[in-house]
């Protein structure tokens, strides 16, 4: 076929067996010596095929991966184009967002006053299924591989080198590389910090955070190790719960009457009813902490499970002047990427963060965190992260269609946007206790979540997991529970 394009697009040498990378190897070398700029077009996969001789689907999965690592941007529509944020390009620091001072300031004074907490009773539930993905679903080997390559190069380093090591730099830089490129955080290199294991995070950023006194509203009340970092450090905790329809009225209607210090909550997805916070109701949460000077501490489990067009926005993506301080996890692959925290926050409370003493080392494994920051620099995170959200979405939909064959007059609940866990709320005159002690007595073993907690009280709701999915296994339970609710 005749090449239309200024540009010549026949890809030289290519071999049909390794032609997707090929095609990468090619458009990345375009843009590096400026053969193509930032919003040039891309011809589509249909016409690059035919160009060339090749298969379409090698170069979807060729555009895919470049997508992917902010090569290349796809709008509906518009077609295929460099992207602005791609590798070569510098990226305009935002004028929003993250600042340099902390606006909530490290030290807040408590008025001597007593404060009467509401009474709040945590409703229990049962914890079925995985809220994470297969460890068997990432890529081990390549991991494995990167380890040892780190390894191997660490026996060239000084002992000054290798201990240097220790402070993350090359992860943090990645990082930060990534969620500009790929979220518009806009941060400068000095506003993230990446800590080991949850626990720790909580009670190193609540340690610079909260004094004792200082009212919080906890919007996660199941969450122990939450609750337990903050009456660590004394706060005056309030509940204010996900499931209240005037969730953003009642949190409004505190700050009018009580001085408070910070405000915990999961936009993306709430813990555990998967609920997802809307724009207009995220917008009002960042105009109302910054009016009363109220921080938010976000914390984001799940970002990388999103079933829409697009990724959820975060609050650390609004105008928050400051007031947001970030928090995820590296990723929910693997136990390892689960204990790395990022933290993104304004210069001055990062700084203040790193003034407090080191974590023991014997905790770290610098060649894993080295191999994550490498997977993240080469896109095989995000290579990851695709192939799993397109599998946990196929998940959620049959796990939808088997609850609504099976268990449609029994129970409500909202397909989730966000996450890997169903919310279920069966009619009230159901324990679930003893609905699923049924199954059990009748030789299907349910799948209880390892963090569920035994209660005798009776409970209607139930968190459904759906990370590491069976479908056999659920439409059987699914009809086996059906017949016990029905025999009740």
């Amino acid at each position: 076929m005749k090449n239309k394009y200024s540009m010549n697009w026949v890809i030289p040498q290519l071999d049909k067996s390794r032609c997707a990378t090929q095609i990468e190897e090619f458009i990345i070398g375009q843009i590096k010596v400026k053969n193509l700029l930032a919003g040039d077009s891309i011809p589509s996969s249909r016409i690059l095929a035919n160009i060339n001789n090749i298969s379409q689907s090698s170069v979807r999965r060729a555009y895919t991966r470049l997508i992917d690592n902010n090569w290349l941007t796809s709008t509906p529509g518009s077609g295929t184009t460099v992207s602005a944020n791609n590798p070569t390009e510098d990226i305009p620091h935002r004028t929003s967002g993250f600042t340099e001072h902390f606006p909530a300031g490290l030290v807040y004074i408590n008025k001597k006053e007593e404060i009467v907490q509401p009474a709040y009773i945590e409703e229990p539930f049962v914890a079925v299924g995985t809220d994470f993905p297969s460890p068997a679903s990432f890529p081990e080997e390549k991991f494995v591989a990167y380890c040892n390559h780190f390894r191997e190069e660490s026996r060239k380093l000084s002992q000054a080198e290798l201990l240097n090591a220790y402070d993350a730099r090359y992860l943090k830089d990645n990082m930060v590389d990534y969620l500009n490129r790929k979220r518009n955080f806009g941060l400068k290199h000095n506003m993230l910090d990446i800590i080991k294991g949850r626990k720790s995070t909580l009670d190193r950023v609540f340690r610079i955070l909260i004094n004792p006194g200082d009212v919080v509203i906890n919007t996660s009340p199941h969450d122990n190790k939450l609750l337990a970092a903050l009456l660590k450090r004394n706060a005056n905790v309030f509940t204010i719960s996900r499931r209240d329809p005037d969730f953003i009225e009642r949190i409004e209607q505190m700050l009018n009457h009580t001085r408070v210090r910070a405000i915990h909550v999961r936009p993306q997805c709430s813990f555990p009813e998967s609920f997802t916070l809307p724009e207009d109701s995220c917008e009002r949460l960042v105009e109302l902490a910054k009016k009363h000077r109220m921080c938010i501490i976000e914390e984001e489990e799940d970002h990388e499970f999103w079933y829409g067009t697009t990724a959820y926005k975060p609050l650390a993506c609004y105008d928050h002047d400051g007031f947001v301080i970030y928090m995820s996890s590296l990723s929910k692959a693997t136990s390892d990427a689960q204990s790395l925290r990022i933290v993104v926050a304004s210069v001055q409370f990062i700084n203040e963060l790193q003034t407090l003493p080191a974590q023991p080392i014997e905790e770290r494994d610098i060649f894993k965190e080295q191999a994550f920051a490498r997977m993240i620099a080469k896109g095989d995170m995000a290579d990851y992260a695709r192939q799993i959200r397109l599998q946990s979405k196929t998940y959620r939909d049959e796990l939808h269609l088997i609850l609504n064959h099976y268990l449609h007059k029994f129970v409500s609940y909202i397909v989730p946007e966000h996450g890997l866990t169903f919310w279920l709320k069966f009619d009230n005159k159901f324990d679930l206790n003893v609905m699923l002690k049924k199954l059990d007595d009748g030789g299907i073993q349910v799948p209880y979540h390892p963090n569920n907690k035994k209660t005798s009280l009776k409970t209607s709701h139930m968190m459904l997991g759906f990370g590491a999915f069976d479908i056999n296994e659920a439409e059987g339970g699914a009809k086996m529970l059906n017949m016990v609710l029905s025999e009740y």
